[in-house]
């Protein structure tokens, strides 16, 4: 998949490093609770068990189940971290994100709740085995001294076991067996059968030591007695689990667990806060907030932060730096681009006065010959009224033939005039749409009326939408467009489009219209130089400076589309600043 550029393989790719991000997560959590769940269930559908039993089973499965599913996200980590190295080209945030202080808090304290559930365990598993040795051998030095006695028979049992004295009278109990495997208590309390049948099969491989059911908390201890019909065993049954350790325990448990999860939770969230205030930087650095790269970050730990801080630092001060050296070679380019337009504009100004300035030469050369011509028939008697009259209409002609050149001159330099006081503006002024769309169809509106137009609008975004720099350095650029437009149709009605949206963090304008459209010789040269297609009514000047004003002044870009016969869109991109809320109103124009 990464050798394919298809939009199916890239999202493909996509999905794949959501899950590698998201796996881990799910099979560190999915584990303890699945095998929570099925211990559960299993204890409910076995029926009741002692509580103690409960919590032993219950501490040992969230502890295998938390150790198994520790490994397990490890594992898969390492596995899944190889593969998302491997597809870094699409480096997206994707899957479950957690923050450094949840991440700590996840990875950790799972461990610090599996150390103290196992060490109580351990612990109290460790005390009822010296409660257990204790008690039995108190029975056991009771019991042997009726052991060597003489025959016995089921009364005789009955007064030995009476004469002995009870650690506790509410959980142990006297009992006998009779050589038929009757289980008599003389306390009262029953017996389970795997304990009674423990008493006769094992119980004399372990001294006469009766052990309960698996997991329970009671044992006996016991002799074997000669009786008439067979041997009888004597005993007695007692109970080593311990509630009131067990509420110890748990108290303690939830005592540690609260203080580790305040230490773990102030270390974790003091840990975050420092990775957060260098991403933050560094996120507003690379957004283009305006940060004071004066203004360093404060070193507050010894350890890796801080060297994440100082080496922070180092990049704010390279920054910095870099910004510098860049408005210095932005000025330099600024300027350079200043001379090559003013090159540019020379050379068109030159182009176009040429052919007004030859034929006002030659009109100045041809006036010169009649002029002399007049004063040498001054005094000539063989000139008559007439010829006098010939000569003045031959100036006079020639004067109207340097007229228009005269005027053609006047109108380049007001325009060039006009344009450079635009260009040269350096002002930070701000304006909203709304402003800009008003400020058209007041200087429009006549325009539109005179050639048969009519501006058709399509405003997809908030009017008050703020751009920067000067209102009308935009209007003219709009306004030489516009009229472009209009005569384009060569005096037939036309509609002319004007819509304005978003495009990312830009706004986008376009203007077009369904006239004659642009040569295709013509649009290679249009933004590159001064060049008109309206002979002697058009300077080139119009495109050529609101290309200009566009990029130096509003940081933009300037766009068309053209077919002959079809019509011509101009696309201007301005950056913008914000919006206030507000419905656009497309009626402006109406």
């Amino acid at each position: 998949m990464l050798n394919d550029n298809s939009p199916d393989s890239q999202n493909k790719l996509l999905k794949i490093r959501k899950k590698c991000l998201n796996l881990p997560y799910i099979i560190y959590i999915g584990q303890i609770v699945v095998s929570m769940l099925v211990i559960i269930l299993i204890l409910v559908f076995t029926g009741s068990h002692p509580a103690v039993m409960i919590y032993k089973i219950l501490i040992l499965s969230f502890s295998f189940a938390t150790l198994a599913a520790l490994f397990s996200f490890i594992f898969a980590k390492r596995i899944f971290t190889k593969i998302l190295l491997n597809t870094s080209r699409y480096n997206e945030l994707q899957g479950i994100k957690l923050s450094v202080r949840g991440k700590i808090l996840l990875h950790v304290l799972p461990t610090i709740i599996l150390a103290i559930l196992f060490t109580s365990l351990v612990g109290y598993s460790r005390l009822i085995t010296e409660k257990g040795d204790l008690i039995f051998d108190v029975y056991k030095d009771q019991l042997q001294q009726y052991e060597v006695s003489s025959i016995y028979d089921e009364a005789k049992a009955r007064e030995v076991l009476s004469h002995i004295k009870l650690l506790n009278e509410k959980t142990d109990s006297r009992f006998m067996i009779t050589p038929s495997g009757k289980y008599i208590s003389l306390d009262n309390m029953d017996a389970s059968d795997f304990f009674i049948q423990y008493a006769i099969d094992v119980s004399d491989k372990y001294g006469g030591r009766i052990f309960e059911g698996y997991g329970l908390d009671s044992q006996g201890a016991s002799i074997k007695v000669n009786g008439q019909d067979g041997s009888y065993i004597l005993g007695i049954k007692y109970d080593i689990s311990s509630n009131n350790t067990v509420l110890y325990f748990i108290i303690s448990f939830i005592a540690l667990f609260i203080l580790n999860f305040i230490v773990l939770n102030y270390f974790s969230r003091s840990l975050g806060e420092d990775v957060s205030r260098v991403a933050k930087n560094l996120s507003d650095i690379s957004h283009g907030v305006n940060v004071d790269l004066d203004q360093k970050l404060a070193i507050t730990s010894n350890d890796e932060i801080g060297d994440l801080i100082i080496a922070f630092n180092k990049i704010q001060e390279k920054e910095k730096a870099n910004i510098e050296s860049m408005k210095e070679n932005q000025a330099i380019i600024l300027e350079q681009e200043r001379l090559a337009s003013l090159g540019q504009l020379i050379g068109g100004i030159a182009h176009n006065l040429k052919t007004p300035i030859m034929s006002i030469a030659g009109g100045i050369e041809a006036l010169k010959d009649l002029t002399n011509e007049y004063k040498e028939s001054i005094e000539d008697q063989a000139v008559s009224p007439a010829d006098h009259y010939e000569i003045a209409k031959e100036m006079q002609e020639w004067l109207d033939k340097m007229k228009p050149y005269c005027s053609y001159m006047t109108d380049i330099i007001s325009a060039v005039k006009g344009q450079a006081v635009q260009m040269n503006y350096a002002g930070s002024d701000k304006f909203t749409v709304e402003d800009l769309v008003k400020r058209i169809d007041v200087l429009m509106k006549h325009e539109l009326k005179k050639y048969h137009c009519k501006l058709k609008p399509d405003f997809q975004i908030d009017l008050q939408t703020e751009i920067r720099g000067e209102l009308n350095s935009l209007v003219q650029v709009f306004d030489n467009l516009i009229i472009n437009a209009m005569h384009a149709y060569e005096g037939q009605t036309g509609e002319i489009g004007f819509s304005i949206y978003k495009e990312r963090h830009n706004l986008k304008f376009a203007l077009s219209d369904h006239g004659k459209g642009i040569p295709e010789e013509v649009q290679k040269r249009l933004f590159k130089e001064m060049f008109t297609t309206k002979g002697k009514n058009g300077t080139g000047l119009g495109l050529y400076m609101s290309y200009s004003t566009i990029k130096g002044r509003f940081s933009g870009n300037m766009k068309f589309e053209s077919q002959e016969g079809v019509g011509t869109t101009f696309y201007i991109t301005i950056p913008y600043l914000s919006a206030h809320v507000q419905e656009a109103n497309d009626e402006t124009f109406n």
